[in-house]
């Protein structure tokens, strides 16, 4: 007891001494373990072939930005802009009032455009005795005479010419020919029939119309007729594929009218 009481603090610094040994001979051990550890958990949580992530829609910033680039144009002296733009009214035939720009031309829309076709048909041929001879049958859609518009037989001999063609070539048998040879008076171009493949040129147009602030429509107009609407007489004086020209019986101008697009 004595020689503890003497030499207690050796002996604590031995022991001391002795478990920090302990420790730094445990510790490249304890290093080891946490290492393994850390590998382990690294290779359990590592994610194999990872999917890449989405590309970013920048579809609305990019409108945005579009928008930046070019941005609107203010003009308070365009059509529609009425603030210091005042626009007239006038009253339609049971007296509602509309704008302006909703009365005259400006109602007016063209709904529909028709073909008006030529048309030559080969019916098949005819022995009259002293010469073979060929029908056909004519119509002329763009004829300005309702009763030339057909369709209106002919029957002719090779060589016979109407104001529209001449019978010029027949080929095949005479009495049964498979297809007739034409020449067209005015053009001298060569076109064939036959009686499965008839001639078909167009030669014109006609076209619908509608003028909604009085409720009218106007079918199957032809040029050189005549459409009155809004207190106006207007001569139609053009008809092309998608487009109708107006000339006002008043103040003669004229105005062309697109074809309205299908909703």
């Amino acid at each position: 007891m004595d020689f503890l009481k003497k030499h207690y603090e050796k002996v604590v610094l031995s022991l001391l001494l002795l478990a920090m040994a302990v420790a730094a001979a445990l510790l490249p051990l304890k290093v080891s373990q946490v290492r393994g550890e850390l590998q382990q958990a690294t290779r359990v949580y590592r994610a194999r072939n990872p999917k890449p992530l989405p590309e970013l829609d920048l579809a609305t910033n990019q409108v945005v930005l579009r928008r930046v680039l070019n941005p609107g144009k203010l003009s308070i002296a365009a059509t529609g802009h009425n603030i210091f733009n005042p626009i007239q009214w006038k009253k339609k035939a049971d007296g509602t009032p509309v704008p302006s720009e909703l009365f005259g031309l400006s109602s007016l829309s063209l709904t529909n455009i028709l073909p008006l076709q030529t048309r030559i048909q080969y019916r098949g041929s005819r022995d009259t005795g002293e010469n073979q001879r060929y029908d056909f049958l004519i119509t002329r859609e763009a004829a300005t005479n309702s009763a030339a518009r057909g369709p209106v037989p002919r029957v002719l001999s090779l060589g016979a010419k109407t104001d529209l063609f001449v019978v010029k070539e027949v080929k095949g048998p005479k009495e049964a020919p498979t297809e007739v040879v034409l020449e067209l008076t005015e053009s001298r171009a060569a076109v064939t029939v036959s009686r499965e493949k008839p001639y078909e040129e167009t030669e014109g147009y006609m076209a619908d119309l509608r003028y909604d602030a009085e409720n009218k429509t106007f079918l199957r107009q032809r040029v050189g007729q005549k459409l009155s609407f809004a207190g106006e007489t207007y001569n139609i004086i053009a008809i092309g594929p998608a487009d109708v020209t107006l000339e006002d019986n008043r103040t003669k101008k004229r105005t062309t009218i697109g074809l309205k697009a299908a909703p």
